[in-house]
């Protein structure tokens, strides 16, 4: 006798996830949760309204104690900058111990840091987790040379900029794959689209909150993959990083998170274009006018756009529309008639 699987015994619980009615999103809460690699600390990622994710600390905090400056809220699985009541919730980085800090000023964040610190140095010394080692290329003895940078796109919809984290041409799904159970390995990029994206300069954008301080790059120009030409579907399709056989109608959850950023001019001034890139058609592909047949009876103008299967020719005369081939099947009965009966 074979040994049961593990999700047939009876002696396990079962789990139910379910999607909120109303949310745009599709990721599961419990594909959701992780841990930060720079602190080991347990954080919750969540959707955006605006686009992209964000890593949240569990649970929600008292919002007189949280500076209006990183306040967040979650409401119908999506994350919005600022609170809507009495909690609100925090960004990790904010008191993540395992980046630089500034002095904390507020006393609930200076507890939320310390009591994220314990918890690293539990992990550190229980051997969960191995802090990282930030090494000087002097003390390595190695020469200081330019830091090797992805090469990573930017799309454009409208006034949304999003930094893909890959090329275009190379941007993957994030959906479950029903064949294999894990990330589907489709492409975001169509080839047989009617309508493509296309390369296009435009200005680069203020940094958010920055919009009335002057940016060193005033003026200066950008090459971006815009979407203003494709359709609605197919923009929101490329929004939520999902290929063709995951767009519209797909019900699949996303097994990865989403990895479009929204463009910082400053955090992501290496993804900054200035030459037009080759990474993906540059130009929309021609529209193909569709055959149209005409009906072959003399003086007729109607016609049907498409290939005409054989079965609906007529022998030595061609397609007639619905309202000709009537008229021709009694003339050839009439014909017939004559031939067998002349004195008819």
């Amino acid at each position: 006798m074979s040994t049961p699987a593990p999700w047939d015994s009876t002696s396990q619980p079962s789990q139910t996830m379910r999607l909120h009615p109303h949310t745009p999103s599709k990721a599961l809460r419990r594909d959701s949760v992780g841990r930060c690699l720079y602190c080991y600390n347990t954080i919750w990622w969540y959707d955006r309204a605006d686009g992209g994710r964000i890593p949240l600390l569990p649970g929600e905090f008292p919002t007189v104690r949280v500076p209006q400056s990183v306040q967040w809220s979650v409401d119908a699985g999506l994350a919005r900058q600022g609170s809507t009541g009495d909690f609100c919730c925090i960004p990790h980085p904010v008191v993540c111990p395992g980046i630089e800090h500034d002095e904390f000023n507020d006393p609930g964040l200076a507890d939320l840091y310390r009591q994220s610190a314990l918890n690293m140095q539990a992990a550190v010394r229980e051997g969960h987790f191995s802090a990282p080692l930030f090494e000087t290329p002097e003390e390595e003895g190695a020469e200081v040379g330019p830091v090797k940078r992805p090469c990573r796109d930017i799309i454009a919809y409208h006034s949304v900029h999003l930094v893909v984290p890959t090329t275009v041409g190379e941007l993957r799904c994030v959906a479950l794959s029903e064949v294999t159970g894990e990330r589907c390995s489709g492409l975001v990029l169509d080839p047989d689209a009617i309508y493509q994206g296309e390369w296009v300069e435009q200005q680069i954008p203020h940094p958010r909150g920055r919009v009335d301080e002057p940016a060193l790059w005033e003026g200066q120009t950008m090459w971006v993959w815009s979407l203003n030409n494709v359709t609605y579907q197919d923009s929101v399709r490329w929004r939520s990083q999902r290929c063709p056989a995951h767009g519209a109608g797909s019900t699949a959850p996303d097994v990865h998170p989403r990895e479009c950023e929204h463009f910082d001019p400053i955090g992501h001034g290496y993804c900054i274009r200035h030459v037009k890139p080759a990474t993906a058609a540059t130009f929309a592909p021609e529209i193909r006018q569709a055959q149209r047949t005409r009906c072959a009876e003399k003086g007729c103008l109607n016609g049907k756009t498409g290939r005409v299967p054989e079965q609906e020719l007529v022998p030595g005369v061609g397609w007639l529309c619905w309202k000709c081939r009537p008229k021709y099947t009694k003339r050839r009965i009439t014909h017939r008639r004559w031939q067998s009966d002349p004195e008819a």
